[in-house]
């Protein structure tokens, strides 16, 4: 018989503990069977943790089918970790996988994972986490992938859940494992000690790795209801683990922020409330004991306001005082913050006013966001509108601005600001500006938020002055969340035909998707410039504009109409270009006489970036034939006139001479700029468009 200990040695042992999970294990198993890793470098050890259902059987089953699962059957531990640990005796593998029973791994997640740990001699690979059904799981750590990560920096520390990759000789070494009377959280001291002791730590982010799902019979351990004293004893472990593996000093209190920020705030919440004063006596001597020496002031200063205040008080002894601060956190969630001249402090309620400490009471400025409002270029000027919000901040700023930053270089340009509203409505503080002929260069847009010190002046103009160094003025980027009736493609001046060097470009970044403005097209030089040419008319109602551009049409150009007016909400239609020549094309606009009333505007797309493309050849457009005539608004907008210039269409002519005159002269127009560009294309236009509209030649 062959000696189970001469097989070979698996890369990786994937370990799923399974209680009552009938309805999720087999899909469980059968996502790590399905993975593309050769399969001898794979086993699966599964442990059926005394389950009452019909779990052991979907696993025997499986177990039969394929050789690389093993079966471990025993009584209920009660915790996930006493499922876990008989896995990690019985694995073999060079690493270990925690998959847990209600949960999938993607297709090819461990054979990339397992690759890159050998390549990079990693002891921990973490996997970006995903969801089935759009559960929540920790992100902050997947922005980018990381070969050779950093605990703090790259924010590893905040996700200590085990499902990762974990060479196991780092865990025999340390004698770890789960511990056995924790139903939830004891996942965290094992990883905190994992990390701590890791040579090296992967991130990878491409894609998604291990995928959580929602249990419809609300068995999630992680949603089990738990009490103060759950939420402590987390804390209190991982804190210890923290003590163990490294030495007192920045690093350590940047550590501890995760247990004393998460669990044990956990702890100090509406479940402290629930308890029995014997109890909370009890556990507020055992959270003194195990975390009152790694308080410090350090760490003291770094934790929220709300955390500081709470934990002064636990540890002075006044469970009375912490009562009343809970109290206020749980009705109130958060102290706001207000500006005085030298700084921004947290405003605390008269009745808790000597239970928070003076001196944890300065703080910074509330994260502030922008959101931009309003975007137009009109000739050689941009204008634009952002709201500001800025949570917590009780008051306002006293003044607020537009500023443009000239990209690689010092330059700084404030915008002429035509209004402000600081009233801080429900949407957040307005502010409205307009720049005129920038100088030449790439501009990136802020907003900026001023607040005046003790020696302030107000300007002229009533706002804040912002030299005065004694005050605070702060910057934001504007453009990334913005109004959606702003256009995506942004805005230019390209409508008005300008030289190169006028050209006004507002775009979004990539990536960050922020407002520059490129001034005398810096950035885009080799723009692609669409003009009309004119409006053809058809005896079926169609109308075509004949459309110029600087090029042959291209993949990612797009052309579209707005329509708006006679009752209708504004709307956009996509206008598909249809060939008719070199660099010449037709646009089928959605306008006719059942739409008189209505206004339309078009607008192209051309390398990424939006212009208005003008409605050329109004003033021979054969109203009589045609049912309906067009007008020219000061705007740009082209509105579609019926009889008299009414709302109503035009009565129908007898004949389309007129219709053929006027399509006849548009054609000829084209024609002649289609000579001089090149030979033969006016008369296959001619014909192109004569079919289109109805087949005359």
């Amino acid at each position: 018989m062959r000696d189970p200990d001469a097989r070979p040695v698996p890369d990786v042992s994937v370990v799923i503990p399974a209680y009552n999970a009938e309805d999720y294990v087999g899909e469980a198993i059968r996502s790590v069977l399905a993975q593309t890793i050769a399969p001898e470098r794979l086993e699966l050890i599964v442990v059926d943790d005394g389950s009452t259902d019909g779990s052991g059987a979907v696993i025997a089953e499986l177990a039969r089918e394929d050789p690389r699962i093993t079966l471990i059957t025993q009584e209920n531990s009660g915790t996930p970790g006493g499922g876990r640990n008989p896995g990690i005796g019985a694995a073999r593998g060079t690493f270990l996988f925690f998959l847990d029973s209600d949960d999938l791994l993607p297709e090819g997640s461990l054979e990339r994972m397992v690759d890159v740990a050998i390549e990079q001699g990693s002891d921990v690979v973490l996997g970006r986490l995903g969801s089935t059904d759009g559960r929540r799981v920790p992100s902050s750590m997947f922005t980018r992938t990381v070969l050779d990560a950093d605990l703090l920096k790259d924010r590893i520390f905040q996700t200590l859940g085990p499902t990762k990759l974990i060479r196991r000789e780092l865990v025999e070494r340390l004698g770890l494992r789960f511990p056995t009377d924790q139903t939830v959280g004891e996942d965290q001291p094992f990883m905190a000690a994992v990390y701590l002791n890791a040579s090296r730590i992967s991130v990878l982010a491409d894609t998604d790795y291990y995928l959580t799902r929602y249990r419809t019979d609300g068995a999630n351990m992680t949603l089990a209801s738990r009490d103060s004293a759950s939420f402590a004893i987390v804390a209190m472990r991982v804190a210890a683990v923290v003590e163990q593996y490294t030495e007192p000093g920045p690093r350590r209190d940047a550590l501890l922020l995760r247990p004393f920020r998460r669990p044990l705030a956990g702890a100090l919440g509406t479940r402290w409330l629930a308890m029995e004063r014997p109890a909370q006596e009890a556990l507020a001597e055992e959270i003194r004991s195990a975390v009152g020496h790694l308080y410090t002031e350090r760490l003291r200063t770094a934790l929220p306001l709300e955390m500081s205040a709470k934990l002064d008080l636990l540890l002075a002894g006044d469970l009375d005082g912490l009562a009343l601060v809970i109290q206020h956190v749980v009705e109130s969630k958060s102290f706001p913050v207000s500006w005085d001249g030298e700084g921004f402090r947290r405003v605390v309620p008269a009745e808790i006013d000597g239970l928070v400490s003076e001196d944890l009471r300065r703080t910074a400025l509330p994260k502030a966001t922008g959101r931009l409002e309003d975007l137009a270029v009109e000739r050689a000027s941009v204008s634009v509108a952002a709201t500001l919000t800025i949570p917590g901040l009780e008051g306002a700023p006293d003044a607020l601005g537009l500023r443009l930053r000239l990209r690689g270089g010092e330059d700084v340009r404030d915008l002429e600001i035509l209004r402000t509203d600081l009233a801080a409505p429900s949407g957040g503080f307005l502010v409205r500006g307009r720049a005129d002929r920038l100088p030449r260069g790439v501009w990136d847009l802020y907003a900026v938020l001023r607040f005046v010190g003790p020696d302030g002046d107000d300007g002229p103009d009533g706002a804040a002055d912002p030299e005065r160094a004694a005050g605070l003025t702060k910057e934001i980027r504007i453009g990334a969340d913005r109004s959606p009736a702003i256009d995506p493609d942004g805005a230019s001046n390209l409508a008005d035909d300008p030289e190169a060097e006028d050209r006004l470009l507002a775009y979004f970044t990539k990536g960050q998707g922020n407002l520059s403005i490129d001034s005398g097209a810096v950035l885009h030089r080799n723009l692609a410039l669409a003009r009309g040419e004119g409006l053809l008319p058809g005896e079926d109602g169609a109308v075509l504009l004949l459309v110029r551009t600087s090029r042959e049409p291209q993949p990612g150009d797009a052309y579209s109409a707005e329509l708006s007016g006679s009752g209708r909400a504004a709307a956009k239609q996509d206008l598909p270009p249809l060939r008719l020549g070199d660099r010449l094309i037709g646009l089928r606009l959605p306008i006719s006489a059942s739409t008189a009333g209505t206004s339309v505007r078009v607008s192209a797309v051309l390398g990424g970036i939006r212009s208005t493309l003008p409605i050329t050849g109004i003033a021979h457009w054969p109203e009589a034939s045609a049912g309906f005539g067009l007008q020219e608004r000061e705007d740009g907008w082209v509105e579609v006139l019926g009889a008299d210039g009414g709302s109503g269409p035009l009565p129908p002519a007898s004949s389309a001479s007129a219709s053929a005159a006027s399509a006849s002269a548009v054609i000829a127009s084209a024609a002649t700029a289609s000579r001089k560009a090149a030979g033969s294309t006016a008369r296959r236009a001619r014909s192109a468009a004569a079919r289109l509209l109805g087949g005359r030649s």
